[in-house]
């Protein structure tokens, strides 16, 4: 559950939950059911209801993390 509907909003929720420094989450990508990888920002984060879910996968490289949502 986000607190704002918003990337930031995003990144404090994952932040919470996993306990990854926020300052160490890189780029957050989606990956839909077809395959297709996006950059997201507010826009795309703006778009999901309460009711979509994803796995999340963290990759750590160079101190930093890029985070992959895949719709489920």
């Amino acid at each position: 559950m986000l607190k704002t509907p918003s990337l930031k909003g995003l990144m404090e929720a994952i932040s919470d939950k996993y306990d990854v420094p926020q300052e160490k989450i890189g780029k957050i990508f989606k990956k839909c059911k077809k395959g297709i990888l996006v950059n997201m920002d507010d826009n795309i984060v703006k778009h999901y209801s309460n009711e979509d879910t994803f796995q999340l996968q963290m990759e750590e490289s160079g101190g930093s993390f890029k985070l992959t949502l895949t719709e489920t």
